[in-house]
């Protein structure tokens, strides 16, 4: 274990597929005392659109206070919230993005089709209700009933509250969308280094340091290049040289 030791903590989205972690992307000596946000596990956001700034905060107070400087790990459209996380965590406080990106509200509207015709199969996609144009919360209502709707097609005699709690993933996952394509502008912290499989760009200036990968989105967290760029990170400053007499 480097003699700088950093508080690594991780920004990702639970029962993804195909899975995504930094678990498989730090150095093993790192990955026992990683700290993992799960960002869907927020408790209000399968009811509620939560903001970027709202949903970091919360996690911030979470996490608590730590004491030394710390690594904080984004993803996709998680970037926004590791990056205002970040900014609540210190001035010491780097941050480190893979393939970084802001979902669209075309992106959002696909997602609803994708996660609505996997509960059904025999949902077409016609069916489905649009949700362009609309607020955050608008089109989260808009999506709760019809997730709702599907569920009790499939079994009419199923409770509302009972078909809920079993959309509770799909409208999580819609609502951070929903709040990730409303969160305008840059990262609120600047990104110390950004990781960009082969397909991925980057398009901000400054001094973060861009590493690119021959590699899928996925096949990125077990590259071994890209480990060795976290386990640099990690490895910290190298200490001040002192001058012999």
């Amino acid at each position: 274990m480097p003699a700088h030791q950093y508080r690594v903590v991780g920004v990702e989205f639970g029962k993804e597929i195909p899975p995504r972690s930094f678990a498989t992307l730090l150095p093993p000596p790192w990955r026992d005392d990683y700290h993992r946000i799960d960002l869907l596990t927020h408790p209000d956001i399968p009811r509620t659109v939560r903001t970027v700034e709202e949903q970091a905060a919360y996690w911030a107070r979470r996490l608590g206070p730590g004491p030394g400087p710390a690594v904080v790990l984004g993803y996709c459209s998680g970037a926004p919230v590791a990056s205002e996380l970040a900014a609540r965590m210190g001035a010491d406080t780097t941050l480190v993005l893979v393939d970084p990106a802001a979902p669209t509200a075309e992106e959002a509207q696909e997602l609803l089709v994708e996660l609505a015709t996997g509960m059904d199969e025999d949902l077409l996609p016609g069916e489905v209700p649009d949700i362009l144009g609309r607020g955050p919360a608008e089109a989260l209502a808009v999506i709760s009933d019809f997730l709702r709707s599907v569920v009790e097609r499939c079994a009419p005699d199923l409770p509302s509250d009972i078909a809920d709690s079993l959309t509770e993933h799909q409208r999580a996952w819609l609502s951070y969308t929903l709040a990730a394509g409303t969160h305008g502008g840059g990262p609120r912290h600047a990104p110390g280094h950004v990781l960009l499989s082969e397909a991925a760009a980057w398009e901000h200036t400054g001094s973060t340091r861009i590493h690119r990968f021959p590699a899928g989105d996925v096949e990125l967290f077990t590259s071994e290049e890209a480990t060795a760029v976290i386990a640099g990170v990690l490895a910290g400053p190298a200490p001040p040289t002192r001058s012999r007499a």
